[in-house]
Formats: C-alpha cells, structure tokens, sequence
C-alpha cells in the first residue's frame, strides 16, 4: 500500500531507502532507455554527483518494486537484485578503523573478508524479508543448503557455523545465516579498532570460496527464482582503497551472466586497479555510465523525463495540471523575446547569419533581450528565470535539483495564498526560488564546503595531483567559476555568430593541476565532463561544462548551449589567481582575443551528438 501523502507539497524529496515499494513504483520513472545495461545482466559502473537519481534507480531494481512494476510474482522476475548500501548508519566497510588494516602485511586478505562478510549479511537478511514459503518442503531445503553449502563454507575459509532447528522455515535459517554473519563483521571491526594488541584469528571469506558458492546454491532452491543476482553496490567510492581494489577482482571475474556487480558513486571512486595489479577496463570488463553526462546533451528526453516526474507528482497530490501548466514563465518576457525572434527573422535575407531564418531567431532572440536589459544589476535582475523549460535546464540534469526547488517554490507560493489551492506557481516565486538557490550554489556552497575541510579529505583519499598546497584547491575552483561564468556572461551579450556557451576545450594537454581543479568540480556538480575531438584531430579531449544551476547567478541563458571555447592551460591559470582582472580583459579585449573560436562548435541535434560524445 502506497504511504507518501504529497498533498502537503507534491514536490518533497524522500529518501529512496526508506520509501515504501508502491510509491517508488508509483513516482518512478524509467530511465533504462537512456542507461542501457543498467537491469540487464552485466558489471555496471553508475557516475554521477549527489542528486542525479542513482540511489533511486537502484531502489527500483529491488524485488519488492520489481513485482509491482512488472506485476509478477518473485518467481517469475528476470533477475533478483540486494542493496549493498556503503554508506549507510551503522557499522560499513567506509569505517575509518578498517583503513588501518591497509598497514598489515594481510591487507587485502582482511579486506576482502570485511567485504564479503559485510555484503553476504545483507543478501541473507534481504532474503529473510522476502515473504517465502514457509511449508515443510520449503523447510527441508534450506536445511539442506545450511548444512551442504553454508555450513561447509564456513568450515573451508575457518570459521563454525550456528546450528539451526530441522524445521526452521526459509526465513528464519536466512536470518540465522544474516545474525552469524553479522556476529563475524562485529570481530572484525573489533579487531580493526585494536589490531596492534593480537593476530586475528577468526574465519577468513572471500568471493570466490564463499561468497559466490552461497549464491549458486541459492539457485538451486526451488522456492527462490534461478536468475542472474544482481549485488547493488551503493555509494562505493566510500570503500577504502583495498577494498575498492577487492571490488575491482570480483568484476574481472566476469560472472556478470550469474552474479552482476552494479557500483553506484559519486565521482570519486578510488581505482581501477585489481588485487592482481591489473586494470578493469569499459567496456571489456563493465559498462560505464556517466549519468549527468548523458543528460548533459540529451536535454530533449532528460526534459521528457522531468515532465513524466512532476505529472505523477501533481496527479498524486491531486492537482489537475500539467508540468507546463503548473510553472507558467513570465508571458510578458516571454512575448517581448517573441517580436525581437519576428524581428530577426524579417532581416534574415539582409543581414541572417543562419542556415535558415530560424536558426536565427533560436541562437540570437533571448539573448539579444537579455542584452537589451542593459549590464547594472539592477536591470539584470528583470530577467525572469521561470516556465517549466527554464527550470529542467537550470537544474541541469540533476532531477533532485529540480524537485528540491519545486518544493521550495511551492511552500512559497502556498503562504501567498493560504487559503486557497495552489494550482500553478508565479513565475516571481520561481525566479526568486531560481536565484536565490544559485546565491547559495556559489556562496554558501563554497563556504561550507571550505569548513569541513571536504578538499582536503577528497584530495588525500583520491590522490589527486594539486597545484600546490591542498587547502588552496577549492579556492581555485571558485576563482575558475567565477572566470567562466564572466566569460560566457561576456560571450553571451556579444555581436559573435554563437553566443551560448557554457562549456571550455583545453587545448594542448591539460596540466595535471588544472586537471584536479576541475575534476574537483565534477565531483560537486560545479562541472559536467564530456569529450570532444582534439582541434588537430588526433583522438578526443575532455569538454568541461559548467552547470546551469549558476546561469541566474552569471546572468546566463540556460535554455540551451551551442558551442564551447577553446583555451590554454596558461590563461586558465591567470583566472585562477584573479577571476575579476581576467574577466575585465577579456571585456575590453573581446572573448576571441583569449579564447580560440575558430574551432566553434555547434550542437544543433542534441540527441545527433549525443552518440559521438558519450563516454
């Protein structure tokens, strides 16, 4: 039975794990069309930053929203899939007391057991609330299994198993097997915390003499469907790096056609090295997908699935509107931008730039208002960041993004009216909503990270290479914003034939400092990373894209971007030592006196370009 009341607000954000199954079924939207792989059978690497919608997707893939989505029963799904959440509350494998086994010389034997005792406990608990037989029959077989599979399985890697009834049900010896496991992982957390004073002496699991033969048994129980498993594998870049390298050995296995590994994190996995010292590679070993890249030029069907998102929202909570209907843009903007798009397209025989008359009228309407607006802030701000459009590009493919700031947008709009439904919000309470999140993107954000020391945690665990001291990385990269955003600002109201840009092309080799910073970026959603091909055209480069979040922040038009710039390491660091002086060069000089144009290109078919520049 569905739970979440979205009466009170439509919009609100719950947490995937503690959602009920017919309301994940109910609010979910399927994205495998765009993320092949995902709930099929194969390794999976899921990338992308806090908010792209990877915890949720994996919320979908388990049993209990299986049934409902594809109505079947457990018997007659295709694959059946276990949550292996890594950072979580309670005890995981990211505690900081294992990283202190890497200095034995049997870390990654340690390791790998902390790992597959962690992850055999959830399976085995996830199966005990699964709702199975409890009949005699049933009753038989998981006492053969404990006794032919588990119980030898943990004589072999040196521990003892707990005795169980004869005629304990199928949930209760899983539960048995989850508490004895559990029991193991609590020893070796203990002996994590004070490893100097004796050896470990308990059992030692790995994957492939215990882990994996626990789950081929599995299949032979009639009462359990004999398909591929899937271990979902959540937020894995919080293991340490043995365990990370653990990880890697079991996806070279290659058992992705019985045992599929799908990893989830958020930019800042450790390695991709095995045990073995040897590399896992796409797609040879796994699929990679990066989540925010896809979306990142595939805005027509990210837009799509937004759109299905709030109508199941809306219907929910029992407003009669759509997506388009409910954020309504501001219409006296929206008409002025219409006459200067007639304007433009009657001087297009004199005067057009374009193939056609409308690509003139698509590349240069919104901004010629924005320019017309004028360059002091205060007129700046009568541009209106509202209608549903805007909002899908401002959050920037990242769907938590756009709900966190529909609820805000909604509670805003209610205590205007309290006494009345809200059936649609002004487009004044979505650009305040708009601009104030993009104050606090790049001012608050930048604060708070700087005060948990967050750079330097991220730094020393990925051992990414800095220009020089560590604590100076996340001023870099707000110095770097504010550069681009100025620039593209500049861009943006200039006579050039292409004036959306959002994204930069370093040419030459990126310097592994410069590197950092914007890979720093990545990792907190500042940047989206693509490629491109390299401008002499031997092989691809990165393409760095700044998030539209900031577009009210810079001034900018989020609606769509047509090219990208050209620049050297060398000016790069000149933004990065003083962003104010650089933009006033580039102001007076113009953008091309910095930035190579010549290389300009244009993504006129998103869903066209989208091939050649996924990862």
């Amino acid at each position: 039975m569905a739970t979440l009341d979205l009466k009170e607000n439509p919009f609100r954000v719950f947490t995937p794990e503690d959602m009920e199954a017919p309301d994940v079924a109910e609010l979910f939207v399927n994205p495998f069309t765009d993320f092949n792989k995902i709930d099929g059978p194969g390794h999976v690497m899921l990338n992308g930053p806090r908010g792209c919608g990877k915890s949720m997707i994996f919320r979908y893939l388990l049993p209990d929203c299986q049934c409902i989505a594809r109505k079947e029963t457990l018997a007659g799904l295709p694959f059946l899939a276990f949550l292996i959440s890594i950072k979580n509350t309670g005890p995981t494998p990211s505690l900081t007391e294992f990283r202190r086994l890497e200095d034995r010389h049997a870390s990654i034997v340690l390791n790998e057991h902390v790992l597959t005792i962690f992850v055999t406990a959830k399976i085995f608990s996830a199966l005990a609330k699964m709702g199975l037989p409890e009949d005699d029959a049933a009753g038989v077989e998981v006492g053969k299994y404990f006794s032919d599979v588990f119980e030898k399985r943990m004589t072999t890697c040196g521990g003892a198993a707990p005795k169980i009834e004869a005629d304990l049900s199928p949930a209760g010896a899983f539960s048995i097997i989850a508490n004895a496991c559990d029991s193991i992982y609590d020893d070796v957390v203990q002996y994590a915390k004070r490893f100097e004073q004796s050896n470990y002496r308990g059992p030692l699991c790995g994957y492939l003499d215990f882990l994996l033969p626990l789950l081929h048994g599995l299949k032979q129980l009639s009462f359990l469907p004999s398909v591929p498993y899937y271990l979902l594998v959540d937020d894995a870049d919080y293991l340490n790096l043995a365990q990370t390298m653990v990880l890697n050995s079991w996806i070279s296995t290659r058992t992705q056609m019985d045992v599929s590994i799908k990893i989830s994190t958020q930019l800042r996995y450790k390695t991709r090295t095995t045990i073995s010292r040897l590399p896992i590679q796409s797609p040879h070993d796994f699929q990679e997908i990066n989540v925010s890249d896809i979306y990142t030029t595939r805005y027509g069907r990210y837009m799509k699935r937004i759109e299905k998102i709030v109508d199941k929202r809306l219907k929910k909570a029992g407003i009669e509107a759509s997506a388009q209907e409910f954020f309504p843009p501001d219409e006296s903007q929206e008409e002025a931008i219409r006459r200067i798009g007639l304007r433009l397209r009657d001087e297009w025989t004199t005067t057009g730039r374009g193939h056609r008359a409308s690509d003139d009228v698509v590349r240069y309407a919104r901004p010629e208002f924005i320019r017309s607006l004028g360059g002091t802030a205060k007129s700046m701000s009568t541009y209106s960041y509202s209608g549903f459009e805007q909002l899908v590009h401002i959050s920037s493919g990242l769907v938590r993004y756009f709900l966190e700031s529909a609820a805000r947008m909604y509670d805003d709009q209610r205590s205007h009216a309290t006494d009345e439904p809200v059936t649609s919000i002004l487009p004044g309470v979505q650009n305040t909503v708009c601009r104030t999140a993009a104050d606090e993107l790049m001012l608050s954000e930048f604060e708070t990270l700087r005060g948990e020391g967050e750079t330097e945690r991220l730094l020393e665990e990925s051992m990414t290479p800095s220009l020089g001291d560590v604590s100076s990385e996340m001023k870099r990269l707000e110095r770097l914003i504010m550069a681009l955003g100025g620039v593209f600002y500049c861009k943006l109201v200039s006579d050039d034939a292409e004036r959306r840009v959002f994204s930069v092309a370093v040419s030459g080799r990126i310097e592994p400092g410069i590197a950092s910073v914007f890979n720093l970026g990545v990792i907190h959603g500042y940047f989206h990373r693509s490629s491109i091909g390299n401008k002499d055209g031997t092989g691809r480069t990165r393409l760095y894209v700044l998030t539209r979040r900031l577009a009210p922040f810079f001034k900018l038009d989020p609606s769509s971007f047509a090219g990208y710039l050209w620049v050297t390491n060398d000016r790069l660091r000149a933004a990065m030592e003083s962003p104010e002086a650089f933009v006033r060069r580039v102001r007076n000089d113009g953008v091309g006196h910095y930035f190579d144009e010549s290389q300009l290109d244009l993504f006129e078919d998103e869903e066209a370009d989208h091939d050649e520049m996924a990862p």
